[in-house]
Parts: structure tokens; sequence; C-alpha cells
């Protein structure tokens, strides 16, 4: 099997990150979807066909119903249903799996985009849409991050976006706290504000998948520490528990989780509870995309959300804003019955009035979305994650590095806090997973 290029994505997403952030005046591009384009769509009216869609629950309707509404107007002008199913987070990608290799693949079915779709086998189930007109409106990084061995495989309407430590302005003034650089400043910062009441890190510990998160943000500090490393990972040419900043970053993790810095039972923290610990000024910092900001405020108004600023995870070293190839994207099943009807309904989808109607909906995804028709609209996260990011930036491992799981990866970190697991051991259990696979995949 052929993979795709960590670092080749990465500057083109470098280049793109560039133009987004790059201080940053951003505006919405000519529409360029023409007549003759929208006269090409596959608009039939087809009134006996349902197409099957599956993504997990956090990816759809989030914040409002923009999806269900957007089948419904796709259902009223064609006559094709949607049927869409939505699964839990932490059980959608076994699901997925299950449904693929018991042959009732969904016509349309979600994944990461790049590596990280490479486990659901994209040879062997997804359809090339390279052709459809669509692509040719992508922003550089969704033609990227949608292409796997030189074919367009996902419509993407998301964002490229990254993890970094938000924090609430007005507390760290309060408390006279700077953005810290290394692990000792950052013990420091949570310190003082644990003496003072306040939660210093709100973990949403019960969703395991966010535990994954935190170690995929060391991939890009270690990539840069040892140049080649994602290709090594990729190719099964080393393994995670030889990579020394993944060592240390746990190690440091479990001393946090030990001394309290994540609060009172995090492992009960659901993530809707991070909106009202950080809204209501009970923590002083969250993990969370640069976005992220804008949903506290949309929640909590006199948060002052908005003017919150990002800095990296200053663990193990790390100086590096991480980020995504592009978040997630619709994948066409490639022996679906109803190809046809699925090119028809990304089409719709594409519309620059429907993309307007889905961005405008979801205010997670603003600030560089896939298609060159809807403005950018950074936040202030982004803007400060830069500037406080000397080590400049790169791909985290969901999107960098092959079999990459948070969900698996989190369940080994929970149970390293809950002293399951020594940092070591969490190590080792992923690479026996990846083990697995690489394996199953060079039968």
């Amino acid at each position: 099997m052929r993979h795709m290029k960590p670092l080749k994505t990465l500057a083109v997403t470098l280049i793109s990150l560039l133009s987004i952030y790059g201080l940053i005046g951003c505006s919405a591009q000519q529409d360029q979807t023409t007549e003759g384009e929208k006269n090409q769509e596959q608009t039939v009216t087809k009134k006996d066909v349902t197409i099957t869609f599956v993504g997990s629950q956090n990816w759809l309707n989030k914040g409002s119903k923009i999806d269900s509404e957007l089948n419904d107007a796709f259902t009223q002008e064609t006559g094709i249903k949607v049927d869409m199913q939505v699964i839990p987070d932490d059980q959608y990608a076994n699901v997925l799996k299950t449904k693929l290799a018991s042959g009732e693949a969904p016509d349309i079915f979600m994944v990461s985009a790049g590596v990280g779709a490479q486990k659901f086998l994209p040879d062997k189930y997804f359809a090339d849409l390279s052709n459809e007109k669509w692509v040719s409106r992508y922003v550089p990084y969704a033609k990227a991050g949608s292409t796997i061995n030189g074919k367009v495989m996902g419509f993407m309407t998301w964002s490229v976006d990254g993890w970094g430590m938000l924090y609430n302005t007005k507390v760290f003034d309060q408390y006279q706290l700077t953005v810290p650089k290394t692990f000792e400043e950052f013990t420091k910062t949570m310190d003082t504000l644990k003496a003072n009441n306040i939660t210093p890190v709100f973990e949403v510990g019960k969703e395991a998948w966010h535990w994954g998160i935190w170690l995929s943000q060391m991939g890009p500090i270690a990539e840069k520490n040892s140049p080649g490393l994602y290709d090594k990972l990729n190719t099964n040419q080393i393994k995670f528990a030889d990579v020394k900043e993944f060592e240390t970053f746990l190690t440091q993790f479990k001393e946090m989780f030990d001394k309290g810095y994540f609060g009172k039972n995090p492992m009960s923290n659901t993530w809707d509870s991070g909106y009202e610990a950080m809204g209501k000024a009970q923590a002083a910092t969250f993990l969370g995309y640069t976005s992220y900001q804008n949903e506290v405020a949309g929640k909590f108004a006199a948060s002052g959300a908005n003017e919150w600023k990002m800095f990296p995870i200053p663990m193990a070293g790390n100086n590096v804003f991480s980020h995504s190839a592009g978040g997630n994207m619709r994948v066409a099943y490639k022996d679906s019955k109803n190809l046809n009807s699925v090119k028809a309904y990304f089409a719709f989808l594409a519309r620059p009035e429907n993309l307007k109607k889905y961005y405008e909906a979801r205010p997670d995804i603003q600030p560089a979305p896939s298609f060159t028709d809807v403005p950018a609209k950074p936040s202030e996260s982004g803007k400060s994650l830069l500037e406080n990011a000397p080590g400049g930036d790169g791909v985290d491992m969901e999107y960098g590095v092959l079999y990459w799981d948070n969900t698996a990866v989190g369940k080994y970190i929970q149970d390293m806090m809950l002293g399951g697991l020594t940092p070591k051991q969490v190590l080792e259990s992923i690479d026996k997973d990846r083990a697995k696979l690489f394996n199953a995949t060079a039968k």
C-alpha cells in the first residue's frame, strides 16, 4: 500500500496557514461557480432513492441543525432522501470499520483527512472524486488533505485548525501571569491558579479521545527534533516507545494529574461541561481548537471569550503550533449503487449559497474554510497561537501518522492516570495496536 507523504502535505498546509493567519486580512474571493457549472450538476429527480450517510456525533449538526436542513433542501429539490445516521464519538471508528468489513457500507461516511483516512482502506472503499466540478474551488490545504494516492477522495467542508492552550486573559492578568514557555513555567502558573481556587486546566476527562488529542500534539516537536520521524513511523521503522519526547510528555502529564491541576474528578467531565467551566471563569485554561473561543462566547456572552488567547502546550520542550490537514471529510462508497446520487448531493452542498449557510451555522470551523467562496474568520486564538510558537508549525499525529486513533490512545492515557499503566506502557500499547494493523495491511 502506498501512503500519503505527510511532509509534502505539511508544506502545502504551511503555505495555506501563512496566508490564512499571516496577519491576517483574508477576504472572500469571487464566486467562481458559473451558471454553466450549475447546469452540469446532476439534479435528476429520483423519488425512490435513499442514500445512507453515517458520521460521528460531534461532526454533524454541531450547535445547529444545518446538516439536517441542507439534507431536507436537497430532498425537496431532487426527491432523493438522505438517511443520516449519527454514531457516538467513541464508537464511530469501530462501527464504520465493521460496516465496511461486513459489506454493509453506507453510501457516504465521514473520515479524517490526511493520513488519518488510511485506516479505512481508501483504495478499497473510497470513490474517486477528482473530476467533480467543485474540486476546482478547493483551497490548497483542502485539496491536499483530501487527496490520496493522487486522487481526490473526499468532499471537505471543514477548516484547517489546530489545538493549543486557550487561556482566559482576564484571569491571567488578574494574577499577573504570562504565557509559559517551559513545563517549569507552566507548573508555576498552575500552582498560582490552584492556590486561588481556580482549576488550572479543565480536562474533559470522560471523553477518551480528548486525552489522545494531547499526545497527538507532541508529534510536530518530535518531528522537528528528529526530521523524518513521521516517515519512519509510517513505514514501521520506529516505535512510539522509542521517542523520548512522547515518554517525557506522558510523565509530565501524569504529574499534572497527580498534583490536581485538572481539578476535582476530571474523569467525569464531559465535553459540554468545558463551556461552563471556561465561560464562568471556574477554570483558566483548556486544550481546544482555535475557534473554540467562539463557542464559549456564544454560550456565555459576558465571558469575554472572544478576547482570549492561546499558546502551544509547553511540555516536553514543545514550542510548535500543531494543526490538522483540514479536518474531516465526507467520502462516497466506491461500489455504491447510488454513486451518481451521492455525487449530486455533494454538488448541491458545494453550491456557494449552501456553503455560506453551512459555515454561518458552524462558528467552530470558520477560521479557514475549505472553499474559496467562503471568507475566513480567524480567531484571536489562531493569531496568538502562531505568535507564541517560535518553533513554527506542523501537522499533528492524528493527521500525519498512520493508524493513529485518538480514542484508543486516550483510553490508555486514562488508564495511566488511574495508575493502571506507566507512560512507557502506554506507548508500548500503542505500538502493539499499530503492529497488528501493519501486519494486516501487509497481507
